[in-house]
Parts: C-alpha cells; sequence; structure tokens
C-alpha cells in the first residue's frame, strides 16, 4: 500500500473509532510509525531504544482514539500524537539515565584490593555490596528516601546540603539514614 492509498487522518480516525476496523490500526501504523522513528532521530534521542517507545505511542493512541479521548477541537492529531511520543521518548531517557547512574554506583562499590584481603573480609564487603545494591532497587521504599541515603550515606554529602536538595530537615535525613541502615543490617543478615 502507498502513501497515497492510506486514508486522510479525519477518515482514519474515525474507522478507529469505531473499534472493529483491524485494517485502521495497520493503516495507522504504516502512516505514522517511521515519521515517528526519523523525529526521535532528529530530536537526539540515541540513547534509548527509539523502537519501543515508538510502538509504546502507536498502542496508546490507538488505544485512547478507540476509547474516544482525543478530541478534534483541542488540537491537530499529528500534536497531540507527538506528545504522547515525546512523554514515551523523555520517561525511556529518565529510566535509562537511573539505570546507568545505578550501575555507575554499583561499579563504585567493586571491592579495591581484593587480593589484599582476608577471605572473612572479603566476603563482608561483597555481601554489603550485595545488600547496597537490593536496598537501592527495593521499590518498597521511597525513591525519594533512597536518593537520600545515596547522596547523604555512600556520595558523603553533608546532611544539610541533602536535606535542602531534597526539601527536608537535616533531622529528617538522619531518619532517613538510620532507617535503611536497619532494613541495610537485616538484608546483611539474610546473605551471610
Amino acid at each position: 500500500m502507498t502513501i497515497a492509498e492510506i486514508p486522510t487522518s479525519a477518515v482514519l480516525l474515525g474507522r478507529l473509532r469505531d473499534g472493529t476496523d483491524a485494517d485502521a490500526r495497520i493503516q495507522l501504523v504504516q502512516r505514522y510509525r517511521q515519521p515517528m522513528i526519523d523525529f526521535a532521530y532528529a530530536r537526539k534521542y540515541h540513547t534509548i531504544d527509539i523502537e519501543a517507545a515508538v510502538q509504546e505511542t502507536l498502542r496508546i493512541v490507538i488505544e485512547q482514539v478507540a476509547r474516544g479521548r482525543y478530541d478534534v477541537s483541542r488540537g491537530r492529531f499529528r500534536s497531540w500524537m507527538l506528545g504522547i511520543l515525546l512523554h514515551r521518548l523523555n520517561n525511556a531517557v529518565r529510566s535509562e539515565s537511573c539505570r546507568r547512574r545505578r550501575e555507575q554506583t554499583f561499579e563504585e562499590m567493586r571491592v579495591p584490593g581484593a587480593d589484599m584481603m582476608s577471605d572473612e573480609a572479603l566476603w563482608r564487603r561483597v555481601c554489603l555490596r550485595r545488600a547496597l545494591e537490593r536496598l537501592l532497587t527495593d521499590e518498597t521504599i521511597a525513591a525519594r528516601s533512597r536518593a537520600v541515603f545515596h547522596a547523604y550515606v555512600l556520595r558523603g554529602k553533608p546532611a544539610a546540603s541533602v536535606a535542602e536538595a531534597y526539601g527536608l530537615t537535616p533531622n529528617a535525613v538522619h531518619q532517613i539514614k538510620a532507617r535503611l541502615f536497619a532494613r541495610l543490617r537485616g538484608i546483611m543478615r539474610t546473605l551471610r
């Protein structure tokens, strides 16, 4: 099928809104997939999986149009769709950035001078590294608490500057440290 054979957006959106035309979904993907990929590359989103973001965007667009969530009176379809794409791309960048920071943090926790340590000391260090890894990736702990712990304990930033950066009091920073140290000790007990 050529571009000329693809119906106009209004016609295509009407067919999608009915929700019964599987061919309309295919046509939407054929029409917008490659331009969305090109748009993402032009905006320099090279560090993420652009294809996944585009696929997710197309899934959301088709689902939202079928539910009647796109309102033509609020603006152009392409602008609405690009807004969804940019949101997906930015979320992917944030996720990738967090993953890289976490990996960098874990790399920094590598055991220096392991060949000079006793087996017992090395084992404690390795267990501590794994426990910290678990603690910093534990989704049951609030993201802000993990970030405060990381900045204050692992990065060694002063409590006052960490408190200011996260909108807390220095006492709250110390309380977060104490709570997460207690959690860390519990994790350590399970590893030994």
